[in-house]
């Protein structure tokens, strides 16, 4: 899927069709999610209300669940448009944004992930290892000494986690095994896995590491390209391999400097949208 010629089908889908996605992400990221997607040839809606999500979900062509700022009344909301989802057939992605932060995160999670079926888990090292976790006995402090034993942050939302190679795949591998579906374990390099076959994707630029919501956007280019009707490993790949050239020609329209993060943030949205609408060309490699 990382060829030039099979993103580039799959960007024609997507002006095709131009999907809506629900998503119901976190307020801190609202605005880029939306902007890229508009830039990428879809469009976004941002119902939060338990009393009309179910039907606008039904409205949409996908669903990004994002849990970066969970309270009780968004779990009942993310629950019931994810079980919606699931009975219109319509793909689910799941961004589990800090999932071994807290404990109130992980039994979220839990629940969420016990009662949705999820198409796609977009996450990083440190989030796939946490929705791995098998909690230990002894309670909090156990599972704190735990986490940090593995190599895990107990708090906060970025990754402990620097995996590489074989030990990024596995880790992959095992969440997709998991929870049925396709995860895309973001990194310096990428690696997605539906638990049967892996891509590593490589390139981008180190500074999308300093934009807040990278990570969300990314999530939303899976559900965009779900959302056009690709298969969920098909589109993990295409989002994936579509965010690091964006990044990447982003990086060399802002210019080596790396302060030039206001440059390089709005460069993001501007070669989103090129790729989306000219052709890729062959500096998407496989």
């Amino acid at each position: 899927m990382s060829s030039p010629e099979k993103l580039t089908e799959a960007l024609r889908r997507v002006r095709e069709r131009s999907p809506r996605i629900h998503c119901l992400t976190n307020p801190v990221t609202m605005q880029d999610v939306a902007n890229l997607l508009l830039a990428a040839g879809g469009s976004a809606i941002m119902a939060q209300d338990v009393r009309e999500v179910q039907e606008i979900v039904s409205q949409c062509q996908g669903l990004l669940l994002n849990t970066g700022v969970p309270d009780e009344e968004k779990l009942k909301v993310w629950i019931l448009a994810g079980q919606r989802a699931n009975q219109l057939g319509l793909p689910v992605v799941l961004d589990p944004v800090g999932a071994g932060a807290s404990r109130f995160r992980r039994e979220a999670l839990r629940s969420l992930l016990s009662r949705v079926r999820v198409s796609v888990i977009r996450c990083n090292q440190g989030e796939a290892a946490a929705l791995l976790e098998e909690a230990p006995q002894g309670g909090e402090e156990a599972w704190k000494l735990h986490s940090e034993k593995r190599g895990l942050k107990p708090s906060g939302v970025e990754s402990g986690l620097r995996l590489a190679g074989d030990g990024q795949r596995r880790l992959a591998e095992a969440l997709a095994r998991r929870y049925g579906c396709t995860a895309l374990v973001s990194g310096e390099t990428d690696l997605v896995s539906d638990g049967k076959q892996w891509a590593r994707l490589q390139g981008g630029d180190g500074r999308t590491a300093k934009i807040t919501g990278s990570g969300c956007m990314l999530s939303a280019l899976c559900a965009l390209l779900c959302g056009a009707g690709l298969a969920p490993y098909e589109a993990a790949c295409g989002a994936g391999c579509l965010w690091k050239e964006g990044a990447r020609l982003a990086g060399l329209w802002a210019g080596e400097n790396s302060m030039k993060l206001g440059a390089f943030h709005t460069g993001l949205f501007d070669a989103v949208g090129q790729l989306c609408w000219e052709k890729i060309t062959e500096e998407v490699q496989e």
